[in-house]
């Protein structure tokens, strides 16, 4: 039943493997501290060099780079937060003025 769902519609099944990148990128972020490790998802790099470095088959992308291993310092103070009303819509998306 999920091949139809997702059959030729190649932005979709992207999206959706992004997704489960992001939810088990998550999964072994939480594992690692529960190990007592640290982790870190990383930007900032060059996905064509890292694909040829890796020799990754051309039929795949690199969905992120996640780093786990021991701190060697506390990690950087956050540069603060938007309040709740400025990221969080309930129930329906405002109207332009």
């Amino acid at each position: 039943m999920i091949k139809p769902f997702y059959e030729g519609k190649e932005g979709l099944q992207r999206d959706e493997a992004m997704r489960s990148i992001g939810i088990a990128a998550q999964t072994i972020m939480l594992a690692a501290k529960d190990m007592g490790y640290d982790s870190c998802p990383m930007i900032g790099f060059d996905p064509a060099a890292v694909a040829n470095f890796i020799h990754l088959p051309a039929d795949h992308v690199i969905g992120m780079l996640l780093v786990v291993g021991k701190a060697t310092k506390p990690a950087n103070a956050k540069g603060g937060f938007l309040p709740v009303e400025a990221v969080v819509i309930e129930n329906h998306f405002k109207r332009p003025c």
